[in-house]
Order: C-alpha cells, then sequence, then structure tokens
C-alpha cells in the first residue's frame, strides 16, 4: 500500500506519513492509520486530536475499495492536493 490511494492528511504526530484510510481485515472495519508510525484513528474528524489516537488496536489491514468509502462518507475527507 505505498502508493497512498486514500490519504487523508499528513500525520501531525510523526511529520512523516500520510494518514490513510485503510481496512482492518478480519473486522472489515474503517480506520485512519500513518503509513510511517502506525498511530490509528477510528475516524478522520479524529486525527487533529493526538488524545485519542492509538496504536495497535486494530490488526492486519489492506486497501478499502472506494465504494467502502463512499458507504461511510468519508470520500470528503481525501486529500486532494499534489
Amino acid at each position: 500500500m505505498a502508493n497512498y490511494e486514500y490519504k487523508v492528511a499528513w500525520c501531525q504526530i510523526c511529520s512523516q506519513g500520510w494518514l490513510e484510510i485503510v481496512k482492518d481485515k478480519t473486522t472489515k472495519r474503517l480506520f485512519i492509520c500513518c503509513s510511517e508510525c502506525e498511530s490509528e484513528w477510528d475516524s478522520p474528524e479524529d486525527i487533529s486530536n493526538r488524545e485519542v489516537s492509538t496504536q495497535n488496536k486494530y490488526g492486519m489491514i489492506e486497501s478499502p475499495d472506494y465504494d467502502d468509502i463512499v458507504t461511510i462518507g468519508w470520500e470528503k475527507y481525501l486529500y486532494r492536493g499534489s
């Protein structure tokens, strides 16, 4: 998952990775995860709050389908810059 297809923002915790929408392989739940430090958030609405970030809350990840993202209304958070 190195193409950052579903990135939403630059990580404010480590300043080295993209925050991406990913999917837990087991539960199929979508969440936000940093590509570098692996900090996690339950929702894109929470990414500015360091205090609610977790690590290792979720299991192995996979890339979600775009339809998964649209279904829960997170397409509006996708990064549109260059």
